[in-house]
């Protein structure tokens, strides 16, 4: 009788088993930013035990977790949800791989009347000819960091940050007099701050539609120019890595990185660290950086809908408030940003909100259109020369890379 109990028992386990829906999500972080996906993840799977069951997957950085994707859509080994960083997304999005959501949404209004909560400028972020793809997710923009003892020891009042460019490099050669290690400002090679100093001096990087090219214009090589004068003259330094070594050695007077960083600079930095918002130029835009959450199509119905379940649960404005408050990216839910704890964090240390104050003004999506990292990376070899030789010509570097990038726009949509 014992053992008719057991073999009942077990049957019983195998055919709950076999009715829980597996779902694997693909995350491309690690660190604080893998354990709050992970935390959120297992909260799920208590919530709907016996029904769905989702399994996180690292998958390597951003750019190993597209390579991934991409081999996984010929070998059919494909995740349900995937953390993509948005500049990347193009790929996918143009080859019918990413779930549109809008059938989704209009089939749950409970959700559907949620909609608004989120803030507008994170939402569009993630719209692709039209359509929804995706939800934010780790989200950001990047601020403008200085050192507060530099500043005292530079005649600078610390409690005054820059407010204009032409305050920034008046700050910057001020510090930089200290000495010959010291420098007013560190400028570097990442991608989403290329993007912002070409905006930033007018200029953009390519057409909306993703067809034409448009770094070699006169206000994107007057942007490579600019720090060209400025490392040349000593006033700032140019890193291609270890530019956050470098700040943290405390000799750098003013630095732009992401909120993300913020928390660290604060509790690790050498120095007092003052943040502020990024100071106008020709125009104020600064970028949305970070990854969004992405559902891969083609999976059958019953396991779309509950990718969708998950999807929701990771948008919750509990969930964002709690993903943005261990990791220090932005919540993307309005609620969660007026929640008392969120006020209560800027209210104690006002150096949180500036990245807020971005989002409803001056923030803006980066580009993403197929093809785009291998334009990028054109850009970038043309700015990095540009940064490093003080005898390169920004005109003729930036004219290059942008000829050799429109061939690769022109061959990418040709064969589309």
């Amino acid at each position: 009788m014992k053992k008719l109990l057991v073999v009942l028992l077990l049957l019983l386990t195998c055919s709950l088993l076999l009715g829980v829906i597996r779902l694997e999500l693909w995350y491309a972080q690690t660190g604080l930013y893998s354990q709050a996906i992970i935390d959120i993840c297992e909260d799920f799977n208590k919530l709907h035990e016996g029904e769905i069951h989702v399994t996180p997957v690292y998958s390597g950085n951003y750019d190993d977790t597209m390579v991934k994707v991409l081999v996984g859509l010929v070998s059919g080994d494909l995740p349900h949800l995937v953390q993509v960083e948005q500049s990347r997304v193009g790929q996918l999005v143009d080859g019918g791989a990413i779930q549109i959501l809008e059938p989704l949404i209009d089939n749950d209004p409970e959700f559907k009347a949620q909609m608004d909560d989120f803030f507008p400028r994170l939402l569009d972020n993630t719209v692709y000819y039209g359509k929804l793809h995706g939800f934010p997710l780790n989200n950001s923009t990047p601020i403008l960091y200085y050192n507060k003892d530099l500043y005292e020891r530079a005649g600078l009042d610390p409690e005054k940050p820059p407010a204009t460019w032409d305050e920034l490099v008046y700050n910057a050669r001020k510090i930089s007099a200290l000495g010959p290690e010291v420098f007013g400002f560190r400028v570097d090679s990442a991608d989403w701050l290329i993007e912002m100093y070409i905006w930033q001096a007018g200029g953009e990087v390519i057409s909306e539609d993703g067809k034409t090219i448009l770094f070699g214009s006169p206000e994107a090589i007057a942007a490579a120019q600019f720090f060209q004068d400025l490392i040349r003259e000593g006033t700032a330094v140019m890193t291609i890595t270890g530019g956050s070594d470098l700040d943290m050695t405390g000799n750098i007077g003013q630095m732009i990185r992401s909120t993300g960083s913020l928390g660290y600079l604060i509790a690790n930095a050498p120095f007092e660290v003052g943040a502020t918002t990024i100071p106008p130029k020709v125009r104020g835009d600064v970028p949305i950086g970070g990854g969004n959450l992405y559902m891969i199509a083609g999976h059958p119905d019953a396991e779309t809908q509950a990718a969708w379940e998950l999807m929701k649960f990771f948008t919750t404005p509990e969930n964002s408030l709690r993903y943005a408050l261990s990791t220090g990216y932005m919540t993307s839910r309005i609620s969660a940003f007026h929640s008392s704890e969120m006020q209560e964090l800027m209210e104690a240390d006002p150096r949180f909100r500036h990245t807020y104050t971005h989002l409803e003004t001056v923030a803006r999506r980066r580009p993403f259109h197929g093809p785009y990292r291998e334009v990028f990376d054109l850009m970038q070899e043309a700015w990095e020369r540009v940064l490093t030789d003080m005898n390169a010509d920004a005109t003729a570097e930036f004219e290059r890379a942008a000829r050799l990038a429109q061939r690769v726009l022109d061959e990418y949509w040709e064969n589309f």
